[in-house]
């Protein structure tokens, strides 16, 4: 099945659809309430004595039953609508927050989690389904960027502010936003679509077609496999210069989003969609292999190059992001593309926190990552092939 065209340079700003803005404006408050506690439960559960096991389960089980929902999706999608689920969504991420404030010991937290996690999985697929839901095929790669910017920004911000606010002003405020911003995303939600535009038989053809999805979508596997170890071992892997590590993960975040912005924003002039996938897979392997060097040596200045590679990967996986959302549009329908790409993320985070780990605890980190960038050099065929239409 060839790859359709999504090139339309005069097609409209996506700036200029209201519906389109309901949704960036929405997703800025679920992406606040989301990151504020990402790092914030975990310390809640240790400082309540839970323990470093269970301050890591509740990650894992809000990862669980995020990827859970995500996969429940196309189907409810269909039944109920995004507008209908969305808010549900939303509703599940902050309403249960409070309760976190009562919850002195691990157990509680573990189930607030599993709910918190069930909404994240459900508005993060409305959210990606939504941008080829509202905007024609010609401003696709503008609007993934500029959700791209929509979600990640929170995170760049709230995911190191929540935690200096919990150690310097308490729980309680940090608590209260996440609670606030996911209920304040509501408003914005009543003017979204209730369906799918696709007509059932669209959705059967692409359901026919969705083995060409794994093309795009192994590449994005690779790129959040990655992407789940570094935001995990970053801080360990600087532990002798932590302002350093602090200072990787910063340009990882910003670079990521720059690159996902840009791919989005030269996206649309291409002729083919994804044509940037290739070189932002191969920036995702020098990265990830210059940092496994970089790592090995015990010095200042290779420790500091070490954190240049992670802007180096970080930018590429932020055209991965684009690039591989924008192909799987092109292949099939909306619900389904946004299902399976926030799979690969969601699912790849977790997978490369764990598996880093183990390998870690047998080798070492330049090993660990080193091998992660061989995985990313061993998808540049499949970039090669995804953006081709094979």
């Amino acid at each position: 099945m060839p790859t359709t065209s999504l090139s339309q340079p005069d097609a409209p700003s996506p700036l200029r659809d209201g519906r389109f803005l309901a949704l960036l404006l929405a997703s800025i408050g679920l992406f606040a309430g989301f990151s504020l506690l990402v790092s914030v439960v975990p310390l809640w559960v240790v400082r309540n004595g839970g323990g470093e096991f269970a301050a890591g389960a509740s990650t894992g089980v809000f990862m669980a039953t995020t990827v859970l929902a995500q996969l429940l999706m196309t189907g409810l999608v269909r039944r109920f609508g995004y507008r209908a689920m969305s808010i549900a969504g939303a509703l599940l991420i902050g309403v249960p927050v409070p309760l976190l404030a009562l919850s002195t010991t691990w157990q509680p937290v573990l189930a607030i989690s599993g709910v918190r996690g069930l909404g994240f999985g459900i508005v993060t697929v409305c959210g990606s389904a939504l941008i080829a839901e509202l905007l024609p095929a010609g401003s696709l790669g503008r609007g993934s960027g500029l959700y791209g910017l929509a979600v990640g920004v929170p995170l760049l911000v709230c995911l190191p502010a929540s935690t200096a606010i919990a150690e310097y002003a308490g729980f309680t405020p940090v608590f209260a936003a996440g609670f606030a911003f996911p209920l304040l995303a509501v408003a914005p939600m009543v003017v979204l679509p209730h369906g799918q535009r696709d007509e059932p038989a669209h959705d059967q053809q692409a359901t026919a077609a969705a083995a060409l999805v794994w093309r795009p979508w192994l590449p994005m596997l690779a790129g959040s496999i990655a992407f789940g170890a570094m935001v995990t071992f970053l801080p360990l892997v600087f532990s002798d210069i932590p302002v350093l590590g602090s200072a990787a993960l910063l340009l990882m975040s910003a670079t990521a989003l720059s690159g996902r912005w840009l791919a989005g924003m030269w996206g649309d002039r291409a002729a083919t969609p994804g044509r940037l996938l290739l070189a932002g897979l191969a920036a995702v392997a020098a990265g990830l292999l210059g940092f496994a060097a970089g790592s090995g040596i015990a010095t200042t200045a290779a420790m500091i190059v070490a954190a240049g590679c992670v802007a180096v990967y970080g930018a590429g996986f932020g055209v991965v992001q684009n690039d591989s959302l924008v192909l799987m549009f092109a292949r099939v329908s909306p619900a389904h593309a946004s299902v399976a790409w926030n799979v690969a993320f969601d699912a790849g985070q977790g997978a490369g926190a764990v598996a880093v780990g183990a390998v870690v605890a047998t080798t070492s980190y330049p090993v660990a990552f080193g091998a992660l960038g061989v995985l990313a050099l061993a998808m540049l065929p499949v970039s090669a092939a995804a953006r081709h239409g094979k």
